[in-house]
């Protein structure tokens, strides 16, 4: 099978679209996994991709929601012994450096739930039974070349349409059936195509936000910024998980409704380099 991995930002939205369209290889489907909690604009354009794929005989979306990263962020902190994947948090150290965790949400919550619908739900497999070799399509533009990634599992091929390039355990190999693409390029297709560009995907309570996001998720969204500050609350005393730091969202390592944003940021992502997200 080839697989969409939808994580409706601009690019793997647009892999959706063109592959719907014909111009690109009809995938089987797309999978977008939900982990609780992505911006209020992500879940509303969802539905709009939800409608246009049934009046457009678009590739069958399928939306995962096993597992919730908001609920488990606000109840496992106060559950003792109870494993959590861990997010991108910052830390403040004794001697007032600052520090991050390293991140486990992208895998337990996005990857491995992506894996685990194909392999028992698409295929049917029993546990221990052999994978069945599968393309898992993933919007990086050209601009991003360098978050292309080998994959780690020998029967998934990692497919780059936009940079024309797949991927396995071994190497990387070049493909003929992609386009070639810049982000800027896709945002230009949408234009023509009088499709509404998608909005910035992640959840609400991403450490890796840049401060213009954060800013206007304060100034426009207030229920997305409620529940961001619940989580940085949430996170604070983490000592029971094996974090004897407090842990805070925001990279200054101030509770988050403490947070000053000045006017007039730049949009700049903080750290997010693997190619898993906001795409």
């Amino acid at each position: 099978m080839r697989i969409i991995s939808l994580g409706l930002g601009v690019q793997s939205t647009a892999l959706y679209y063109m592959s719907s369209m014909g111009q690109l290889p009809r995938a089987d489907y797309a999978i977008f996994v939900d982990p609780g909690k992505e911006k209020k604009a992500t879940y509303v354009y969802l539905a709009f991709l939800m409608e246009w794929q049934k009046a457009n005989d678009g590739i069958p979306i399928i939306v995962v929601r096993k597992k919730n990263l908001y609920l488990d962020l606000l109840s496992q902190m106060n559950s003792r012994g109870k494993r959590f994947g861990s997010i991108p948090a910052y830390i403040k150290n004794p001697d007032g450096s600052t520090g991050m965790l390293r991140r486990q949400c992208t895998y337990e919550y996005k990857i491995h739930q992506v894996d685990r619908y194909i392999r028992e739900e698409l295929y049917g497999l029993m546990p221990r039974k052999r994978m069945i070799e599968t393309e898992i399509w993933k919007g990086i533009s050209l601009d991003e070349i360098e978050r292309l990634s080998l994959s780690t599992e020998v029967w998934k091929k990692q497919a780059y349409p936009f940079c024309q390039y797949i991927t396995d355990k071994a190497g990387a190999s070049k493909i003929d059936w992609g386009i070639k693409m810049t982000r800027n390029d896709i945002i230009s297709w949408f234009i023509k195509m009088d499709l509404p560009i998608p909005p910035k995907s992640s959840c609400v309570f991403c450490p890796f936000m840049s401060e213009k996001a954060w800013k206007d998720m304060k100034d426009n969204d207030p229920e997305d910024w409620a529940a961001a500050v619940l989580v940085d609350y949430a996170i604070r005393d983490s000592r029971n998980k094996g974090v004897l730091q407090p842990m805070y969202l925001h990279q200054s390592c101030i509770p988050l409704d403490q947070v000053v944003f000045p006017e007039n940021l730049p949009d700049l992502w903080h750290g997010e380099c693997s190619g898993e997200c906001h795409t």
